[in-house]
Order: structure tokens, then sequence, then C-alpha cells
């Protein structure tokens, strides 16, 4: 492969699932590709967003004690003291969501930082811990360990006397609302959306009738994906960008205000797919694969969250992972590792921007056709144009993945829905039962009695009350997963 070839694949749009066969040679970053120029957001002094939209002064007393520990993340450096404060943006966590609409309970006004989704003594917090942990021990499947510790944290988080310092407001009841409950109009950006599911996200976005912003870094790519929108649509415009270039970011957000005012969505569609061993891969595969794969991600929220938080229109964060981010199954550790991290740092937002109008989903397909041109009728003209002399030919007979677009339309499902994770192939679901299970019964049994002083130390990590909440949510079933209407 040339170099050049290598460099454009480095950025190449996600296709879910790594491909079977290992690259024929090192992935090199390719640097200078965005002309972009201008501050890097995490830099001191950048804006951490002010302006319509904020819940008033007048809010419950809960949500602004909880506002308080999430700015200060004085709780075990959990709370805004994460991914947020990491990049500057701590203030963010405690920008407010829009008010509670009837029947959404008190989730739409409470936040879930990492610190406050366990229990605090002395508050509704420390019964929410004990009943959570008392629930856990309660099914039949649950291993006796596992039983045995959630009935002595219940009793000591019930009675365990107040920590000075550690006072935390109560625990959400239901999940966070959707903030984009209807897409119509909005502004969306896809990062490496000239083809795979990307352009699947993009093509299924515009659908829906939003504004579309396609990332993309090949003309030729991009030239081939344009007509595959439909005719009259809302508005589509190509964007030239390397997600690990921070200077591209913030060109990337203020083009998108000079344009269309205000930007929704963004989607972190971008992957490398370097499949190499974790005890074999060099120290630029390393290098390169985290600077697409998990980077990226935070270059993208540290450039869009204070202009969403400003607009005051609601906005999401859609992560494209892989089942190799739930399901390590493949013999590429390099690739397996940043995923995992991908989906970790998707969990963490939701943790830190539950209490905002700021949703987060990360969406973990499995096996997805990368040429959007199948099924039109139509031959990709840039495959056409790069099908090599002598090169094998395309399997005959149906394509074995996913189509895009019905990808994209899972994904478009997960945001109206505010999913924390976008499943789309059910056909995993017994890998990652039986990974889950082998962490679970890895929990040793209660040899002796655990000391209280650990567990009332403990109590602020014991547990996260994102996943009991999207637990509850899942109840409620669909009859249509790839509607963009909630």
């Amino acid at each position: 492969m040339a170099k050049k070839e290598i460099k454009q694949a480095a950025r190449a749009p996600s296709t879910g699932l790594p491909t079977a066969s290992p690259p024929s040679g090192p992935h090199l970053r390719s640097t200078g590709a965005s002309t972009a120029s201008g501050p890097d957001p995490r830099a001191p002094g950048a804006s951490t967003a002010s302006g319509p939209g904020r819940r008033p002064s007048s809010a419950p007393g809960a949500e602004l004690d909880r506002r308080h520990f999430l700015s200060t993340g004085a709780l075990l450096g959990f709370g805004a003291g994460g991914v947020l404060a990491g990049l500057g943006l701590s203030g963010c966590a405690t920008q407010p969501a829009e008010p509670a609409t009837a029947g959404a309970g008190a989730g739409a006004a409470g936040s879930g930082a990492a610190g406050a989704t366990s229990g605090a003594t002395g508050t509704a917090a420390s019964a929410q811990t004990a009943k959570s942990a008392a629930t856990a021990g309660s099914s039949t499947t649950t291993p006796p360990a596992v039983t045995e510790a959630a009935k002595v944290v219940a009793q000591v988080t019930a009675t365990a006397p107040p920590i000075p310092g550690r006072v935390l407001p109560p625990e959400p009841q239901v999940s966070q609302p959707a903030p984009l409950r209807d897409l119509q109009g909005k502004v969306a950006y896809i990062s490496a959306a000239s083809d795979g599911i990307g352009l699947g996200i993009a093509r299924a976005a515009s659908n829906a009738g939003m504004i579309v912003v396609i990332g993309y870094r090949n003309e030729e790519r991009l030239q081939a994906a344009l007509p595959l929108f439909k005719p009259g649509n809302p508005g589509v415009m190509p964007f030239k960008h390397d997600v690990t270039d921070r200077a591209g970011w913030s060109q990337l957000v203020e083009q998108v205000k000079a344009k269309y005012g205000k930007l929704h969505l963004v989607v972190n569609n971008a992957g490398i797919k370097t499949l190499r061993q974790a005890s074999q891969a060099k120290y630029n595969e390393w290098d390169d694969a985290v600077a697409v794969n998990f980077t990226a991600i935070y270059n993208s929220v540290a450039a869009c969250l204070p202009h969403m938080l400003e607009h005051g229109e609601g906005g999401h964060f859609v992560t494209t992972a892989s089942m190799g981010g739930l399901l390590p199954g493949v013999n590429a550790g390099v690739y397996t590792s940043t995923k995992i991290a991908a989906v970790g740092i998707m969990e963490a937002l939701r943790v830190e921007l539950e209490g905002t109008n700021i949703g987060t989903s990360v969406f973990c397909p499995g096996a997805v056709n990368t040429d959007n041109y199948i099924g039109t009728g139509t031959e990709n003209p840039f495959r056409a144009a790069h099908t090599r002399p002598g090169g094998p030919p395309r399997p005959p007979g149906p394509p074995m993945g996913m189509d895009p677009l019905e990808a994209g339309e899972r994904v478009l499902n997960g945001v109206v829905n505010n999913d924390l994770f976008i499943l789309s192939h059910p056909e995993f679901g017994p890998g990652m039962k039986e990974r889950f299970d082998a962490i679970m019964l890895s929990t040793p049994e209660i040899e002796a009695p655990i000391p209280t002083p650990r567990i009332g130390y403990e109590r602020v990590v014991l547990r996260c009350g994102i996943y009991e909440r999207e637990i509850q949510h899942r109840k409620s079933k669909r009859g249509d997963y790839r509607s963009a209407k909630a």
C-alpha cells in the first residue's frame, strides 16, 4: 500500500467490526489535512458556555446542591472532576436541562455524576443505594457471592453514620429525557461520513429532516457519496476534517454557526482498524489508534459541548464503537482496547451530563456493509474507479453485513429515545452474556466480614445509577427500532 493510501486508511469510515484480514502495513498518522486554524478549545480561558436555555435559579434545592457538587468535584475526585474537568469544561456538567415535563419525574432535574451515583450518608441517595444493592441480590441468576455482598452493602449503607464532606443530593428516579426528540430542522455533524456507516448515518439523518454536515477526507469518496442524498433534502455541507486536529474541530463549530446557526448532533464515527495484537503492535500503531478511536471523541466534546449548552435547544453526542467494545472476541488487541475505551468515555459522559439537555449514546454494531450503493442498482463510482486489475471480485450473492442505511436509522432511533447503548445485531447477545457472567462469577465470596468503614468509604462508587435507569428505560418496548420519531 502506498504511503498516501495508508494515511487515508488511518481515517477511514468506521464499519463496525474489523475485517478478517490484517493490514498490509502500519497505520501512519496523517497531519496537516485540515487547513483549519483556531484556538485549542481546551486552552485556558476557553469559554464554558453561558446563555439561554438554562433552568431558572428557582430550581429545586436538591438540584442546586447536585450542581454544586458537580462543579466542585470534591468527592474522591469524581463529579465534574471527570472527563469534562480534564477538558477544562467542569462548568458544563452543571448546566441544567430544560424544565421537566409532566411525568418526566426527578430524572429531568438530577445529574448522575460518577460520585453522585452511589448513596450519600444522611440523604435519600443512601436509601437508593441500599435499595439497589438489595435488588441486585434478588435475581435467581445472581451468583451467591454477589447476593451476599448486596445484603451486606444494603445493611451498611442504610445505617452508616454521615461522613463529613460527603453529602450528595438524591438520585434521579428516571432516565434523562431525550434532548432531541424532534430532529426536523436540526443540524448534525457526522465524521468520516463519505462512506460506510458514517454515510449511512448521514443519509438517515437527512431523510429524517436534519441538515447534515458530512466529514470527509477523500474528495473522490465525497463526490461518490453526494448523489445518495435525496433531492430536496434540508441541506448537506461537506467539511474536510482530520478528527485528530483540534483546531479543525473549532473551525467546524464556527462554520456551522456561520451557515446554520446551531449544531445539535455530533456523531463521532471516524475509526481506524489497527488489526494488530496488543502484544505486537508498534508505538506508532498504538498512537494512531488511540488518536482516532479515542482522543477524537473528547476533541469533539471540548469543541462542541459549550456551543450546544449555549444555544439551549438540546444536543446529543454519539460515538460509533463496535461490538468489539463490548465483546473482545477478535484477535486484534489494539482495536479492541480503543473500542472499549470509546464505550467507557460515552458512559462517563452520560454520568456527567445526565442533568443537562445533552444526551449521549454509544453505537456498537456488528458487521455492516461499507458500500452504500449496494441495492441502489448503481455501481459505486469511487469503487469502480479504484478496482485493482486482477483484484478480488465482489463476493457473489447478497451482501453479508447490515445495510449501512439501516444502521444509520437505528442510530437515529437511539438518539430520539436517548438510548445509552445502541445495539443493532442481536446475534451477539449470547457472547455478551458469557462475558458479563464471567465477570459476575469472578466476584469473590465473603470469606471474612467486610469492614464497615471500607464500605462506608466505597459507597460513593459501589454503583452507578445510569445503569438502573437505563434498565427501566429499556423495559418500554418499541414497535420500530428504525424510526426517527420517538
